[in-house]
């Protein structure tokens, strides 16, 4: 009969016609269903899809050197993967909260998302913030170029902060 209240809030708010912002206060991703249980046998990591709507939904705006359709162009590689964010060795690090904007400003598409997690004990996670802007503008009839911009601030592997700067069209 121990109550422990624990509430979260999510906005939604439309700040131009075709510009939205989101905001999360104490994120829940408990009601996304389990990724598959897969054997790698390889020395390099299983890609597993996004399944959580906050990072789906307008998810394609942060593709990075892919067709709108998002497929790869040529060797692109993976710049931005949400999955890393949130979760650590499988399992599910406490996000404290963050906002998404994401839409059109007259001819550019823009897309940040500020999102922070809290230290963990369970998973050995340190607090972290990810940031990620991207920016792209279309020109002619087919063609476009974009900025990516992605921050961590605390990395995974060696201590410290990462940072990428990409550009592609």
């Amino acid at each position: 009969n121990d109550v422990k209240p624990d509430v979260g809030v999510d906005i939604k708010y439309g700040v131009t016609e075709s510009l939205t912002a989101d905001l999360t206060y104490n994120t829940d991703f408990a009601q996304v269903e389990a990724d598959e249980a897969q054997v790698n046998l390889t020395r390099f990591s299983i890609v597993f899809p996004e399944k959580r709507e906050f990072f789906l939904e307008g998810g394609d705006i942060f593709n990075f050197g892919r067709s709108p359709g998002g497929h790869l162009g040529g060797d692109a590689p993976n710049i931005f993967y949400s999955r890393r964010i949130g979760l650590r060795n499988g399992l599910a690090v406490p996000l404290l909260g963050g906002g998404r904007l994401t839409g059109r400003a007259g001819p550019f598409v823009i897309g940040a998302i500020d999102i922070g997690s809290r230290e963990d004990a369970a998973t050995g996670s340190q607090r972290t913030n990810f940031s990620v802007l991207r920016v792209k503008r279309d020109f002619l009839r087919r063609s476009s170029i974009g900025v990516l911009a992605t921050h961590r601030s605390t990395a995974e592997i060696r201590p410290g902060d990462t940072s990428l700067f990409a550009v592609d069209s």
